[in-house]
Parts: structure tokens; C-alpha cells; sequence
């Protein structure tokens, strides 16, 4: 697959919703060879979402207090989510089904944008999300997102636009090796959000528009992954230091390929290397989300979750390589409408 980097014209998880693909659209050069990591499959549930009911979906809307993690004293290196049926097979909207998100936090780490004094801040951490899209992201070799013991909440909605309940589990494929692993350096997440520390939503109006929001650092170190999310409509969302002027990633949103999204929002794209750019304590990284739906949307979003190895050499690495052309707009099979993103709070 070839590698992405694209120019900033302007300049998200659970979910995010995050984002993590097991297959990188592009990876660094790879440093010394360590042990292969380990792999596990983790489910949560049984999951009964109830049916459609008017035209209101049927929905599972909660914050689990305690979801199944795949290791202790370990670093995760790569995720992937699904939403699946008890024989394993995925549940999307062909069957009427949607993971309008999932993101995890870790009770033992205040977020990096939320404080704790906030509902969303209170929860811990805001490690890993997911949105419909079921973005996932592989960390460059040598780094991952260090998990000892704590409790791990998670907020959970899934939507259901059948006639009938159903019930499904949320499915977690996970990398991971021992925190004894040799050499091996931990991230921090950085959650970016356009309505941050509430319920990520905001309208916008139909045609072509962008929202930025900005956030200043309190950490300094090299950005290594990055990745959107966005509802039907949105084009695309890009992660910029503005202090320095220097595009971070751009997170491009696709369509009309999967027969399983009935046109709706199906991948984002990442951004993974050793060094995409760099982040001092002190300075402003934004977001800029463009939408162009064909009628007003009420709740959207536009959500980056980054991730920074914490670190004073910021010339260590390699400089990423630039992206290629942008994917065409409108896409192939139209601008999708939002309202299978419809959802109430």
C-alpha cells in the first residue's frame, strides 16, 4: 500500500471514537528486530439492542464500568474493532446495525485534554475509540500504549434501524507484548475534539463548511499516529502544529467501496511513523473537520486521537514521507446523508 501525506488546505474514537489499522497505510523504517508480539480476541457482551421503534433506531447507549482487557504489564501495539454476532460474523448496516462508537479510558491516567473535574475526564483516560468506520492503527515498531492493571470503562452506543432487536458483542483484536520487552518506548494519547469534554456533537449547516479547534500542549515530544473521525458528509478532518506552521495528518473519509456501509462512512485513513512531526509544551496543535452533507446536519463530529511519545529529543526519528493525492470528491456513489448518524443523548 503506498504511503499518505497530504498538503494542509485549512488545516474522531469511541467514539472514537481513533483511531489504529493492523495494516498501517504507511510504517517507518523498522529498528531492531524484537519478539513478535502476542495476539488475543476480546469480546464484550452478549449485547441486546432494541428495535426501531418509529423512526427513532433502537439503541444501546451506556458506560460499561469495567471492559475486558487483552494483557496486564503490557504495551499494546496494535487494535482493531468490530462489531460482530455470536457466530463471529460482522454486524454492520446491511443489517441494520451501527457501532456509533466505543472509546475505552484508563481509570489510572488523567486525560491529556479533559480534566477530572469534567464528566468525560472523570472516567480516566481516553486511550482508544471507534466509530462505525472501525478504524484501527498500528503503532510504529518499537513503540505501544503502555496498560499495568487499572480498570478500563468504556462508552459504548450502538444503534439499531431493524424491525427487530438484536444482539451482538463488541469484538477488540489487540498486538501486544510484555512491559519487560526490550527497547520498548510508551505513547500518550491526545484526544482533539471539535466539541471536546462534552458529547463530541455540533450541527452544521448543508454544503461545504470547517470548524477548528485548537488545543495548547502540555506535553512535548514527536507525534507518532494519528487518526479521524467524522460523520456522513464529512470529507475530511487534518491535525496541524500552528505554532510551527507544520501539517501533522490529514484523515480522509471514504465511501461507496463496502456494500456492508450502504454508502455510509466506511474508513478513515491514518497516519503512523516514527516522526510526523514534532509538539513543545506551550504550543497550539489544531484540528480543521470539513463537511459538505446536502442538508443541515444537527450533530456531527470531528475527533483526532493522536499519539506522542513524551520525549525532549524531537529530532530523533525519521521525517515522515509526503502524502499523495487526495481521494475525489464528491465520491463515486454521491454524498451520503446523515441520518443513520441520528442518535439521542
Amino acid at each position: 500500500m503506498k504511503p499518505l501525506r497530504r498538503s494542509l488546505p485549512s488545516v474522531a474514537v469511541l467514539l472514537a471514537l481513533g483511531a489504529m489499522s493492523l495494516a498501517p497505510l504507511r510504517s517507518s523504517a523498522e529498528p531492531a528486530p524484537q519478539p513478535a508480539p502476542q495476539t488475543a480476541d476480546v469480546r464484550y457482551g452478549p449485547i441486546l439492542v432494541p428495535p426501531t421503534v418509529g423512526d427513532q433506531p433502537g439503541e444501546f447507549n451506556a458506560v460499561v464500568p469495567a471492559m475486558p482487557m487483552p494483557c496486564t504489564n503490557c504495551f499494546l501495539t496494535a487494535t482493531q474493532v468490530d462489531l460482530v454476532f455470536d457466530d463471529g460474523k460482522s454486524a454492520n448496516l446491511d443489517q441494520g446495525l451501527m457501532l456509533h462508537h466505543m472509546v475505552t479510558f484508563n481509570s489510572g491516567r488523567p486525560d491529556a485534554t479533559c480534566g477530572p473535574n469534567t464528566p468525560i475526564g472523570s472516567l480516566g483516560e481516553r486511550f482508544f475509540a471507534s466509530g462505525n468506520e472501525r478504524t484501527g492503527g498500528t503503532l510504529p515498531q518499537g513503540f505501544g500504549y503502555h496498560y499495568g492493571a487499572d480498570r478500563v470503562a468504556g462508552a459504548v452506543e450502538i444503534m439499531n434501524h431493524s424491525t427487530v432487536p438484536q444482539v451482538v458483542f463488541v469484538r477488540t483484536q489487540v498486538r501486544w507484548v510484555p512491559d519487560s520487552t526490550p527497547g520498548m518506548q510508551p505513547v500518550r494519547p491526545v484526544w482533539l475534539d471539535e466539541n471536546n469534554c462534552g458529547d463530541s456533537a455540533y450541527p452544521v449547516t448543508a454544503g461545504p463548511s470547517d470548524k477548528v479547534w485548537r488545543w495548547t500542549s502540555t506535553i512535548t515530544g514527536r507525534v507518532l499516529l494519528a487518526a479521524g473521525h467524522v460523520h456522513n458528509g464529512g470529507v475530511k478532518i487534518a491535525l496541524a502544529n500552528e505554532t510551527t506552521g507544520a501539517h501533522l495528518c490529514t484523515s480522509y473519509a471514504g465511501y461507496g467501496t463496502k456494500p456492508a456501509y450502504q454508502g455510509s462512512v466506511e474508513s478513515m485513513t491514518t497516519c503512523t511513523w516514527d516522526r510526523l512531526g514534532t509538539v513543545r509544551k506551550g504550543e497550539v496543535l489544531s484540528i480543521d473537520t470539513f463537511y459538505d452533507p446536502p442538508e443541515p446536519q444537527a450533530d456531527v463530529m470531528g475527533i483526532v486521537l493522536a499519539y506522542v511519545y513524551e520525549t525532549d529529543d524531537l529530532t530523533g526519528g525519521t521525517p515522515a514521507p509526503p502524502e499523495g493525492p487526495a481521494p475525489a470528491w464528491p465520491p463515486p456513489g454521491g454524498v451520503p446523508s446523515g441520518h443513520s448518524h441520528s442518535h439521542h443523548h
